[in-house]
């Protein structure tokens, strides 16, 4: 019988093979094995901890980062030191970017909120297998566009949404989009959740306050609630 070390192990080494990972982003799967085997035999996997640069802006773009473990932010960092978080990835997401085609550096960072997993792939093999083949292409490009509107729509959010607007959609965001749940624990602290709507955090938690005295959300630790989402949803549409 196969004791608790050693069914470790064999969870381990399932889960650092790409032919047989759960966690793999969608395009993966229109890869022939042949063309994963690639992936595979090329990839580096690495763990971040809590806070650590997983990717730096405008570094020399050599991988494509498949994220399997974990939860970290994209920024885009100005000249000055305030940054715009312009959204968050998970896992069985898939990280490409304009630079991969157009200058060949990052255009954004990406920082680890919690302790991450992800697979390096080699940019110059993945561009040869977009080149090859067609369904793979169009999914990874789906991909893309997909976190390209998302990040437009982020950026119209912060300078045209007013506050309450902007505070509802973030909670709607963790909610729908990254934690699917109406109760979760909060991996952004204030002042993330302030980088990622645009505002101070004194102004984020002001408003955390008034959601809780109008019984739309409430909160226990780092654990948050959302106990009206239609009224949320409201607010974002309105404010």
């Amino acid at each position: 019988m196969m004791d608790l070390n050693e069914d470790a192990v064999a969870h381990s080494a399932i889960s650092d093979n790409c032919m047989l990972c759960d966690r793999k982003a969608e395009c993966f799967r229109k890869l022939t094995k042949t063309e994963l085997k690639k992936f595979h035999d090329s990839k580096s996997t690495v763990t971040y901890r809590k806070g650590e640069t997983i990717i730096k802006q405008g570094t020399q773009f050599t991988h494509v980062v498949s994220f399997n473990e974990g939860l970290a932010k994209l920024v885009v960092e100005g000249e000055t030191e305030k940054n715009v978080m312009i959204g968050l990835v998970k896992p069985s997401e898939i990280l490409g970017g304009p630079g991969m085609f157009e200058n060949n550096r990052y255009a954004f960072s990406v920082i680890a909120l919690t302790k991450s997993k992800i697979c390096l792939i080699d940019a110059s093999i993945f561009k040869k297998i977009i080149q090859t083949n067609d369904e793979f292409a169009e999914s990874f490009l789906s991909t893309f566009s997909t976190r390209y509107i998302q990040a437009i729509n982020r950026l119209v959010s912060i300078t045209q949404k007013q506050m309450y607007g902007r505070v509802a959609e973030a909670l709607l965001y963790l909610s729908d989009s990254i934690y699917l749940t109406d109760e979760f624990n909060m991996d952004l602290s204030r002042l993330e959740l302030a980088e990622f709507t645009g505002m101070s955090k004194e102004s984020v938690s002001r408003i955390f306050r008034e959601f809780k005295e109008d019984d739309l959300i409430s909160t226990h630790g780092r654990t948050i609630i959302i106990k009206n989402k239609n009224r949320l949803r409201r607010i974002y549409n309105l404010c």
